[in-house]
């Protein structure tokens, strides 16, 4: 009989501790600072000045533009990369026979570096020498000159993009997993009913995959409001404020040495991202209440 190991309750003792003091704290301290008139060159004296960091957050260009940026962004990517992810899966779910490379091929750019792509990204974006421009030079010249990433209506709309390409992979492995779990008598009895295949999606597969739909729907959305290394390494936040997101925002706030406002816009997007994963939850839930 094989005894089950015990290991010393210190080991957990340990473990609380490292959690409070790297995690909590930092949390409960930038909470704190919020409230406060903060900066670096304050030192250790500070004075409480209530909601005022938050008011006035509400009413700077920076930080509202931001917030619609990032929003866009979120909700764009989130209905594109679970579009395609799914498309992938339906396609790769099929007897293909080489349907395991096209998996590993798909699946690839999820485990590259988000620095490494978007340097990739840049040097293909470049006008006149970037590969893509070359291409459309093909078929325009004002398209191979054509800045992508340095001009106002088109920079977010290419980091999007950028995203889209990386993150469809990883919809797509869950989008395998649930497709996988869907019983086949169920296609089964669908054919011998006559169902075509669209009826077959919108009442068997989709209902089915309310799960691994509701999942990604809010891996992405977590991810999106959260966005951050993609836009520092393509553009900076730029052009102007083309591509200004919320934690480029934070960002700017603490290197100019702002802290109680950056800890102020860092704790409103903490709950955004919370008010987010509860609707989402909340309408999944009901979603799947139903089809049940």
């Amino acid at each position: 009989m094989i005894k089950k190991k015990m290991y010393p309750r210190y080991f957990l003792i340990a473990t609380i501790l490292v959690y409070l003091i790297f995690f909590i704290t930092p949390g409960i301290l930038g909470v704190i600072y919020s409230f406060t008139d903060k900066t670096i060159y304050s030192g250790s004296t500070i004075h409480f000045t209530g909601l005022t960091n938050y008011i006035q957050l509400i009413k700077q260009n920076r930080f509202v533009t931001g917030m619609k940026n990032t929003f866009s962004f979120t909700i764009i990517t989130t209905i594109l990369k679970n579009v395609a992810g799914f498309a992938l899966a339906l396609a790769l779910n099929k007897k293909l026979k080489t349907k395991k490379y096209l998996r590993a091929v798909y699946f690839l750019p999820v485990i590259l570096s988000t620095l490494i792509v978007a340097q990739i990204f840049r040097a293909m974006l470049l006008p006149d020498a970037g590969l893509i421009s070359q291409f459309l030079g093909i078929f325009s010249a004002d398209l191979a000159h054509f800045d992508w990433l340095g001009t106002k209506s088109t920079a977010m709309y290419m980091v999007m993009l950028v995203d889209i390409w990386k993150g469809a992979g990883y919809c797509m492995v869950i989008y395998l997993a649930g497709l996988q779990a869907v019983p086949t008598d169920c296609y089964e009895a669908a054919h011998i009913d006559g169902a075509g295949g669209c009826k077959v999606f919108w009442k068997i597969t989709l209902p089915l995959m309310i799960g691994s739909v509701s999942i990604n729907v809010l891996l992405c959305i977590i991810g999106g409001l959260k966005v951050f290394d993609l836009i520092l390494a393509l553009t900076k936040g730029g052009p102007g404020m083309a591509t200004q997101v919320l934690n480029t925002t934070i960002f700017s706030y603490f290197g100019s040495g702002a802290l109680s406002t950056g800890c102020a816009a860092n704790v409103m997007l903490t709950i955004f991202v919370i008010i987010c994963f509860g609707l989402i939850k909340k309408i999944f839930g009901i979603w799947e209440a139903k089809t049940l």
